[in-house]
C-alpha cells in the first residue's frame, strides 16, 4: 500500500517555524502546516507546485535545476514512488537515469545561447514564480515558507517571518 501522506516536522526540515510540521495529502494535493494550536495553513497547490515543493522539502541545501526538472516531468507513478520514498538518497537514486539526462540536456541548450537555456527552465520559474505557482501559494496561505533562486543552479526553499 502506497503512502498518500507524508508529513516533515521541525527536525526534517529546519525552514518550518520551530514547532511545527508539514503535512503533504498526494492525493488532493493538500499541503497543511500544523502547530501546537493546531492547523496554522492550509491549500490545494497545482501539480507542479506540489512537486516542485515536495521536492524541496527534501533539499535542505537546494536543488539543481536538473534535479528540479526530472521531478517535474517524471510520470506520475515515479512521483508516487519518489513519495513514498524514506530518504533523499532514495529519491535522488529513482530520478538519477531523468536527472543525468536533464543534465546532458541543459549542457546542449546552454550551447546554443543564453534565450535557449531561459526556454528550458520555463517550467521551474512558471511552478515556482507564476500565480498558481508555489511561492504566490505559501505566501498566500501564510506558510512563512519561500522558493528562492540560487544563482545559476537551482532553486532553495527558505524560511520568511510568520505572519501573526
Amino acid at each position: 500500500m502506497q503512502a498518500n501522506f507524508i508529513q516533515f516536522s521541525y527536525e526534517d526540515v529546519t525552514v518550518l517555524p520551530g514547532g511545527c510540521s508539514l503535512l503533504l495529502n498526494i492525493d488532493e494535493r493538500i499541503v497543511t502546516l500544523l502547530g501546537a494550536g493546531g492547523i496554522q495553513a492550509q491549500c490545494r497547490c497545482s501539480p507542479s507546485a506540489f512537486r516542485l515543493l515536495f521536492f524541496l522539502l527534501q533539499a535542505p541545501h537546494g536543488a539543481d535545476y536538473a534535479e528540479l526538472l526530472a521531478c517535474l516531468r517524471c510520470s506520475e507513478s515515479v512521483f508516487r514512488k519518489l513519495f513514498a520514498s524514506s530518504s533523499r538518497e532514495q529519491i535522488l537514486a529513482t530520478l538519477a537515469p531523468q536527472v543525468d539526462r536533464w543534465h546532458r540536456h541543459l549542457e546542449k541548450s546552454a550551447l546554443h545561447g543564453k534565450s535557449a537555456l531561459e526556454k528550458e527552465l520555463k517550467m521551474i520559474r512558471r511552478a515556482t514564480k507564476e500565480r498558481s505557482g508555489v511561492n504566490a501559494i505559501l505566501k498566500k496561505h501564510g506558510f512563512a515558507l519561500t522558493v528562492r533562486a540560487m544563482y545559476r543552479k537551482g532553486y532553495l526553499l527558505t524560511s520568511t517571518p510568520l505572519l501573526q
